[in-house]
């Protein structure tokens, strides 16, 4: 075959290598933005938000004064409807005090994402991989590099719509 022949297919094999990374890139980016939104922007259906966090204060009260498992379980449970409430960092804090686990900060750093101090939230993550090594539970690592991830695009969405205003 002749040269040019060759050298017009890998042309045309590297757009094509171009494009698909183009798309992956595009659909990388447009999955994280949908992430993001529900992440941001999505509620605990038809809760009875008043209900749920006085349930959680209950079992709050009713904990053993060493229950770091407790205080971090309620958190995140709050935490995972949306629901901020000041008592929640407290919650997260008392636990890190009993015993900082890489459960605890990452809930912490999904409470300080929620509320939108996401560069404090990816420094709790960070904290929360270290941990998630000395506790020998890597398989928990992807998980949390992907709340890093997440609030990244989080936070080129917040910059974007700032922008866009």
């Amino acid at each position: 075959m002749p040269y040019h022949f060759w050298h017009k297919i890998r042309i045309i094999y590297g757009e094509y290598i171009a494009a698909m990374v183009k798309l992956k890139d595009f659909t990388a980016f447009l999955t994280t933005s949908l992430f993001c939104i529900t992440f941001v922007y999505g509620t605990g259906s038809d809760l009875n938000v008043g209900e749920y966090i006085s349930k959680h204060k209950e079992r709050i009260e009713n904990a053993a004064p060493d229950d770091w498992k407790t205080y971090a379980d309620c958190a995140n449970a709050l935490v995972s409807k949306k629901i901020v409430t000041d008592e929640i960092i407290k919650w997260i804090d008392r636990s890190i005090s009993i015993r900082e686990t890489m459960y605890n900060r990452t809930v912490k750093g999904d409470y300080l994402v929620l509320k939108g101090a996401i560069r404090a939230g990816q420094a709790e993550y960070v904290r929360a991989i270290e941990l998630a090594k000395q506790e020998n539970r890597n398989e928990e690592i992807s998980t949390i590099q992907w709340k890093i991830m997440i609030s990244m695009g989080i936070e080129n969405l917040n910059k974007f719509q700032a922008e866009s205003q």
